[in-house]
């Protein structure tokens, strides 16, 4: 699915906009492009206010430095996108020789939503050696003895963001459940949701889940099912921010048409008029959009202790 395709124009009027006048002067609805724009915008500021991705990113040849001092702690390595949803390949590069592979079971991930990931060496081999003169692998050897530092030593493939699958599944004919096996283990929390409101979700698992009924069917019960792991608070707060950039205040603008606070209508000796909260300093949704800034506020606090990287300097 995607957060671009599960945050939409519609998503937004149906949510953060209901009850919002999103139409122009003359009547018409706002151009696509303005939604386009007040979405895309507020995931960028998102992903950059926590230091995450949201929709997953393919990241090929990512490089770190070796550090002596790493080899002792089992090289530790922050990955630059997070969180970590799998990892595809690991080198060693040294200079112009040919990297060396390492086998991706040698990771070990003690933090995939912020992206720390340890090197172990396990009963699997090295995929191929091309190095000569004694330069290390993994043990320290050789250079390493001479060295403290090698730049660029350690090439990373994996891919970012929050992970979204789909499948389909079967109750067979008498039964009232299904156990749905993962090809990969999912790497954080995660929602199911299913095309049949009669089916339930249970026994969710990295691994896997269940899917049951209460009453077995008569036929077998095919059940297409979505797995997603983006969470729901950091949805909402994509959703606010994409209508307090700039649609809400667009809106609040056009209450009256551009520029009007106040409109009055008299025909013989009847009359009518209408005030809005438009002024020369703020719009007509002005306090809307201010209760959808705490509201993002306080979503956001919760969200940053999760995923922002406390980084340390020292001078």
């Amino acid at each position: 699915m995607g957060i671009y395709t599960q945050i939409t124009a519609q998503f937004l009027k149906q949510t953060t906009l209901l009850g919002i006048d999103l139409t122009l002067d003359d009547g018409s609805d706002y151009p696509e492009l303005i939604y386009n724009q007040s979405i895309e915008a507020a995931i960028r500021h998102v992903e950059s206010d926590l230091g995450i991705n949201v929709e997953p990113f393919k990241v090929t040849q990512e490089r770190h430095d070796a550090e002596r001092h790493g080899r002792f702690s089992y090289w530790p390595f922050r990955l630059d996108a997070r969180p970590v949803i799998s990892f595809e390949a690991v080198r060693i590069r040294f200079g112009s020789y040919q990297p060396v592979e390492i086998p991706t079971s040698w990771i070990t991930p003690t933090s995939t939503t912020h992206g720390q990931i340890h090197l172990i060496p396990s009963e699997e081999s090295l995929g191929s050696y091309f190095f000569r003169a004694g330069v290390p692998l993994m043990g320290g050897y050789g250079i390493h003895h001479q060295r403290d530092f090698i730049p660029s030593y350690f090439e990373f493939d994996y891919t970012a963001g929050f992970d979204e699958r789909v499948g389909t599944a079967t109750i067979l004919a008498g039964e009232t459940s299904v156990d749905v096996p993962l090809e990969s283990r999912v790497l954080l929390s995660y929602l199911v949701s299913t095309d049949q409101a009669s089916v339930r979700v249970s026994g969710r698992g990295n691994s896997g889940f269940t899917l049951s009924v209460t009453n077995a069917p008569t036929e077998d019960l095919v059940i297409a099912w979505t797995l997603d792991t983006l969470p729901a608070d950091l949805k909402q707060a994509v959703a606010i921010k994409a209508a307090t950039l700039l649609l809400l205040h667009v809106a609040g603008d056009l209450i009256l048409g551009a520029g009007i606070a106040s409109q009055s209508v008299s025909v013989d000796s009847l009359s009518t008029s209408i005030d809005t909260t438009s002024s020369a300093m703020y719009s007509g949704y002005s306090a809307r959009a201010e209760n959808l800034d705490k509201q993002y506020k306080q979503l956001m606090s919760g969200l940053r202790s999760q995923y922002r990287v406390t980084q340390f300097g020292v001078i």
